[in-house]
């Protein structure tokens, strides 16, 4: 049997990109949470103890305070370095992972601490005859236990260097490059792995932990699955659990998702599978900072999903978060001062599966390379936050809490830094179908492109008390907003113009019905020729 990583001495110098953030202090949310957490965690095993913050706003939904918790657990309590990890950034510690994790699994729950140090983790073994040619062996897996605690105090797991990732050849061990059109021989997928593997368990905490993927380091092989090499690499895998708290996390350069969240199978009339993320920190993940893929009940508050696909590279979708059901719901959704920044895909996408049903509070997404949000989910909801970038799709219904809304936002093409910012053929483009896509009290700056790009009248979507500056200078006589199918009220047209300007736009506007109070206040920006209150 041959066993793989290579050395890990020259580890630092190989990383790619490696950002130099760490653990974050926490500092979580409301009284609501306090509230939900009792309601739904068993106090037997987990006991939520919440200080309220001055100016806590009560929304019915949580929105972030101090938290403290204490664990109730029936199985042992476990020192990693007392079961033979060395933590010192060179020796393998995988076997004491393994060691903790089946005591832990045998005695239904426990408690694993993991003392500050660096633990290198992460095996690959072959064995003549078998395959795949390099077979991934487990870190810290268990499945079916209640009551489960991961201290990290600090510590940072750290995937070995040399490990294969992708597809290699079955009987050489050679990179394998398939033809284009989609390659999923598992005979020739090199995985490595989960860090952290948690399925069907509930009452459980991860924190005070940094995963380091080190994408850098992995030895590559061609592409698997449809596109970029979609093979299991994930900080943490969370599968058909309930009542989690992940905090003060630091997740990044995973080959794969910072973290993944699903359950299986979920049904609409199925219970609540609650998950909570506090000062959660995922980035330079090569495909998602997180993926949503089943659930009902995921809060987040103070995360970060930054810069996917910047790392050692990418595979598709490459998003902040992507909500994407696969035989599964997901419900009830929220995230509360997050960030979705720098990823090589779109910030946040909602595109497939059944879900969306996500509400975003004082978020900031910024796209630079794509789409800022993509939002192609029912109820989806937008407060207070900042969108950069150009923004696509929404969902219409004629049931209003259904269809996509963005109530207080703040929408610009803001470069990112030397990096730029994704614009599109306006800053906020939908041509989706249906009514009651809703953009009400927001400010929208378009700087080098339009502002609205509405191009399909089969619906009415509504711009309500709207502040819309416009300082993009297209040729003489050209549109800069185009409204098909729209209702537009309380709303304002600014433009901020040089003095000298001269030349003439217009809001080309069709099947576009006014309610009080449309202001265009010129004199370049025209509403058919007319400044000034524009009559319904």
């Amino acid at each position: 049997m041959l066993r793989f990583p290579l050395p890990a001495s020259d580890l630092e110098q190989r990383r790619l990109g490696r950002h130099p953030g760490g653990v974050q202090e926490s500092k979580l949310s409301p009284v609501s949470v306090r509230h939900w957490l009792r309601g739904c965690l068993p106090a037997v095993w987990l006991q939520v103890w919440l200080g309220a913050l001055a100016g806590s706003t009560g929304n019915p939904a949580p929105v972030g305070q101090p938290i403290a918790e204490a664990v109730r657990i029936s199985g042992p309590t476990l020192d990693l370095k007392q079961l033979g990890a060395r933590g010192d950034g060179l020796h393998n510690d995988s076997a004491a992972f393994r060691a903790a994790a089946e005591q832990i699994q045998r005695a239904g729950g426990g408690r694993l601490i993991i003392p500050p140090g660096v633990y290198v983790v992460g095996e690959q073994v072959h064995e003549d005859g078998k395959f795949p040619y390099y077979r991934a062996q487990p870190i810290f897996s268990v499945k079916n236990v209640d009551g489960l605690v991961i201290e990290g105090r600090g510590a940072t797991l750290r995937l070995a260097p040399g490990l294969r990732f992708g597809s290699f050849d079955k009987l050489t061990g050679q990179p394998f490059h398939p033809k284009p059109g989609g390659f999923t021989d598992p005979a020739y997928a090199a995985r490595v792995g989960s860090m952290l593997q948690i399925h069907r368990s509930r009452n459980v905490v991860i924190r005070n932990l940094e995963l380091d993927g080190n994408s850098g380091s992995l030895i590559l092989g061609g592409y698997f699955g449809d596109v970029g090499r979609q093979l299991h690499a994930f900080g943490i895998e969370l599968y058909n659990n309930s009542n989690v708290v992940v905090e003060n996390v630091y997740t990044h350069h995973h080959g794969l998702d910072g973290i993944l969240i699903g359950w299986h199978g979920l049904k609409e009339a199925d219970p609540p599978t609650p998950h909570t993320l506090i000062n959660v920190v995922s980035e330079y993940n090569a495909r998602q900072g997180l993926s949503w893929v089943g659930g009902r009940g995921l809060r987040a508050y103070r995360c970060k999903f930054n810069h996917t696909g910047r790392g050692a590279f990418a595979s598709a979708p490459g998003a902040g978060l992507d909500i994407e059901a696969e035989e599964s719901i997901c419900r009830d959704g929220y995230f509360e001062d997050c960030e979705f920044v720098n990823n090589i895909g779109c910030a946040m996408v909602a595109d497939s599966g059944d879900g969306g049903y996500t509400r975003f509070v004082r978020c900031t997404f910024w796209g630079v390379s794509t789409w800022s949000t993509w939002s192609a989910k029912p109820a989806l909801l937008y407060e207070d936050s900042k969108i950069y970038g150009s923004a696509v799709h929404g969902f219409g219904s004629t049931n209003a809490a259904l269809a996509t809304r963005y109530l207080r936002c703040h929408f610009e093409d803001k470069d990112y830094g030397t990096n730029g910012v994704h614009r599109s053929a306006a800053l906020i483009e939908c041509a989706s179908r249906g009514d009651n896509i809703t953009y009400e009290d927001c400010t929208v700056i378009a700087h080098k492109t339009r502002s609205f790009w509405f191009d399909n009248a089969n619906g009415r979507k509504v711009v309500r008390g709207c502040r819309i500056i416009h300082r993009y200078q297209p040729a003489d006589g050209d549109f800069v907003a185009l409204f098909r199918g729209a209702h537009i009220e309380h709303t304002r047209f600014e433009e901020d113009y040089p003095p000298e300007t001269t030349t003439r736009y217009r809001i080309e506007a069709q099947r576009v019905t006014l309610g009080p109070s449309v202001v265009v206040t010129g004199p370049c920006v025209r509403w058919g020729g007319r400044t000034g209150l524009i009559s319904p």
